[in-house]
């Protein structure tokens, strides 16, 4: 596993016994809002002494260790952003979301030092590189594209509405329905200071965004899959076995988790200590990602850790099972 913390590629194929060799997330960083929304800005002033992050299809838990590295208190506003929501991605795919209904659709939870803290939540609308938030609001649509509740509200536009959204490219009508093709970005965002010689632990968790569908065996040829899950020979043959034998149905279940990495490019210095976990969660299940280092300790649990990591690559997560498993 690899492309993603380093720039070795070996992907990764592990079962319920050995290591044989898809949809949300994100590392923190200091931002601005300004015009145009909410911005990822450098910050010179404060380390990330150490990231410990959990991932797994129920729970997101990731905790860090910053530390001021000047002589004086540091006060800024920290960003925590989920990868972003595309309605044209979820069009032929399925999602799960913890809160569908509220902005919170993962339930994030924020605690800094022990305390819990209500963070703001960012959201924006785009659609061809414009914001289109607004529009969206007065529509009386659910910002999010893969909302349980947004095709019967847009089954309920007047005809005149449904004509604005499709020429701002907002959605796409077809015979069979209309369809949202708008991007939902999120972040969740609070103001902190970090003291003079003391560590700030700021920890989060939440329930990520997993996108579901079928995995047959045409994915082992497709150049997006080979690329983001760094599926390998071991990956493929070994999940090619679990497809049994119905030549009508070749398929596994398949889920997908991404996690964003780079925003933790913006502070002050690599990441001291970077320890990921992944729990796939079936000792029946497959799992492919990008990695080096990764070491089994537990039936359904894997484990790496970089230092000095430096992310260039978000994280892709891709856990295969057989069906009705």
């Amino acid at each position: 596993m690899a492309a993603i913390l380093s720039s070795t590629i070996l992907g990764v194929a592990l079962t319920a016994t050995a290591l044989l060799t898809p949809p949300a997330s994100a590392n923190d960083a200091t931002v601005e809002i300004g015009v145009g929304g909410l911005h990822m800005v450098y910050n010179s002033a404060i380390a990330v002494v150490s990231e410990d992050l959990f991932v797994s299809t129920d729970e997101i838990r990731v905790a860090y260790r910053f530390r001021n590295i000047t002589n004086a208190p540091v006060t800024v506003t920290v960003a925590f952003p989920l990868p972003a929501l595309d309605g044209r991605e979820y069009q032929d795919a399925g999602v799960e979301l913890a809160d569908p209904n509220s902005e919170n659709f993962v339930n994030f939870e924020l605690t800094i030092n022990g305390k819990p803290v209500i963070p703001s939540v960012y959201s924006r609308v785009s659609a061809l590189g414009v914001d289109r938030t607004e529009i969206i609001r007065a529509a009386g649509l659910p910002l999010n594209p893969v909302s349980y509740d947004l095709f019967d509200a847009l089954r309920n536009l007047p005809p005149e509405t449904i004509e604005e959204l499709r020429r701002l490219g907002l959605i796409m009508v077809e015979q069979w329905g209309t369809l949202p093709s708008w991007t939902l970005e999120t972040a969740f965002y609070w103001e902190m200071t970090f003291p003079v010689g003391q560590d700030v632990i700021v920890e989060h968790r939440y329930q990520p965004v997993v996108g579901y569908g079928f995995f047959g065996d045409f994915q082992f040829d497709d150049p997006f899959y080979l690329d983001r899950y760094c599926m390998d020979a071991g990956f493929i043959n070994a999940t090619r076995g679990m497809m049994g034998t119905d030549p009508d149905f070749p398929m596994l279940d398949e889920r997908r988790i991404q996690y964003l990495l780079t925003p933790a490019a913006n502070w002050a210095s690599p990441i001291g200590t970077f320890h990921l976990t992944i729990d796939k969660g079936s000792e029946s299940a497959m799992v492919s990602f990008c990695g080096t280092g990764v070491t089994k300790t537990a039936p359904t649990v894997f484990e790496l850790t970089e230092t000095n990591f430096h992310p260039t690559r978000e994280l892709y997560i891709l856990i295969v099972d057989p069906i009705n498993e």
